[in-house]
């Protein structure tokens, strides 16, 4: 029995200190930033622009946010990061799944082009590799409530859009401390960056399903609107767009997103035009206590273009119909 103990032990400790040694050696998986050099157009500064502020809302989350308007808005100066970093016990600086907890301490940072505290001195293929692949200019893996796991579905022209656009903000001067993720975490978080190996095509804009299962993907429709297992990371497989996540914001009671399906529990009462009216229904600014505000950016998103929400409509009509999902 004895040496049946001892074996074990020592099998677990090789596989531990194995896995331990893949973890700080072998990861992240990564590839040297693409070399792009991009001129950009007008039209490109535009279709950037649009993207960053109501689709995949860049601004939003790289700036501080105005908790008294419904969405919280960014505020100027607009993708200069936020004033307050994330540290585990702190609930006031930003909005979490409630089951996340933040192992250290994580700023969001400056993505103006200040050459000193911002991605000025970035190439736009370090951008790129960062916000679609979680490796940083350094190349150390990103924390991942940078959701480049799901923005490595941006395309390839709307990713040097983004970064066309982010180079005409108005440089600004805001240093932030780099991230100190605690152990495990810090070892942990270099499992999710990966390396995007093949070209990403445009979608096809005249192609109303195709172009709204893009933007549900790159919006974080279906992300936020997905019940998820394993602490709220993982997205359970069938229970797309089913709501029932729960979120948490500011302190305030835990809210719980909507089932986007065509279920009675969801949008099965709702026409197009419903969907498209409620989508745009804060565009003006509304005031709100703090504390009844909302973890969905609101705001930005009713920015979107009138088409693109027809489109995502007729996209989520596709979906099999869930009930309310549970986590």
């Amino acid at each position: 029995m004895k040496t049946f103990f001892k074996v074990g032990i020592g099998i677990f400790l090789f596989v531990a200190l194995g896995g331990g040694a893949y973890l700080s050696f072998a990861l992240p998986r990564s590839q040297p930033a693409a070399d792009i050099n991009t001129s950009y157009t007008p039209e490109m500064i535009e279709r950037g622009r649009y993207l960053a502020t109501n689709v995949v809302i860049c601004l939003d989350c790289h700036s501080d946010r105005d908790w008294t308007i419904y969405g919280g808005p960014a505020m100027e100066p607009l993708g200069a990061g936020r004033k307050e970093c994330i540290t585990q016990d702190s609930g006031k600086s930003g909005i979490s799944v409630s089951e996340w907890t933040f192992p250290g301490l994580i700023c969001i940072r400056n993505i103006t082009p200040d050459p000193e505290t911002g991605i000025g001195n970035w190439t736009d293929g370090e951008i790129i590799r960062a916000f679609r692949e979680g490796i940083g200019r350094d190349g150390r893996p990103l924390f991942p409530i940078m959701p480049y796991f799901i923005l490595r579905n941006i395309s390839d022209p709307d990713a040097k859009a983004i970064v066309a656009f982010l180079r005409t903000l108005p440089a600004v001067k805001r240093a932030h401390p780099p991230a100190q993720v605690d152990f495990p975490m810090n070892l942990f978080m270099k499992i999710f960056p990966a390396p995007v190996t093949t070209p990403v095509p445009a979608v096809d804009l005249d192609d109303p399903i195709a172009n709204g299962k893009y933007l549900t993907k790159i919006a974080r429709c279906e992300f936020c609107h997905t019940p998820r297992r394993v602490q709220g990371r993982i997205p359970i497989e069938g229970e797309e767009f089913a709501g029932g996540v729960p979120f948490n914001l500011n302190g305030g009671e835990t809210m719980i997103s909507n089932n986007l399906t065509s279920h009675e529990d969801g949008l099965a009462a709702w026409s197009k035009e419903d969907f498209i009216a409620r989508m745009q229904l804060d565009a003006e600014p509304r005031p709100v206590d703090p504390s009844q505000n909302t973890v969905s950016s609101w705001h930005a998103y009713s920015g979107m273009a009138t088409s693109d929400l027809s489109d995502i409509y007729d996209y989520l009509q596709t979906v099999t119909p869930k009930k309310l999902g549970k986590m």
